[in-house]
């Protein structure tokens, strides 16, 4: 008897597919900015609809927030040449656009644990 429902859906698999070979890819594109090759983003997460027709690339960045319109314009501009490259490098039958965004969960997480270092110890509770 076949399976046609999968613990593991296709467009899950895809998303995790694409986050990996992302972050390789940006590892060896040539042309980014030096700060870029240096330290790049972390690709923390790609987004695909159900129709698959769009990819959101979620990404970090090690040094802060500061940085991250530049780099989603850096990134933005090579969209086009990163479809590319997983085109052939990638057994799917389309490779969808490549939206990049900036991921700022890591940073509240690192503000809400810059806020709880610095509260005062709670009171004794033996009175």
């Amino acid at each position: 008897m076949q399976h046609t429902h999968r613990a593991y859906p296709r467009g899950a698999r895809v998303s995790h597919l694409l986050r990996e070979e992302i972050a390789a890819l940006l590892r060896e594109l040539h042309g980014l900015p030096a700060d870029l090759t240096l330290l790049p983003p972390t690709i923390t997460m790609v987004d695909l609809p159900a129709d698959m027709r769009s990819a959101t690339v979620f990404f970090s960045l090690m040094d802060g927030p500061e940085h991250a319109e530049r780099v989603r314009h850096a990134l933005d501009a090579r969209a086009g040449e990163m479809r590319q490259i997983l085109g052939k490098r990638l057994a799917l039958r389309r490779i969808p656009p490549l939206h990049f965004i900036y991921d700022a969960r890591f940073d509240r997480g690192a503000e809400m644990a810059e806020i709880l270092a610095h509260l005062p110890p709670a009171p004794d509770e033996e009175v």
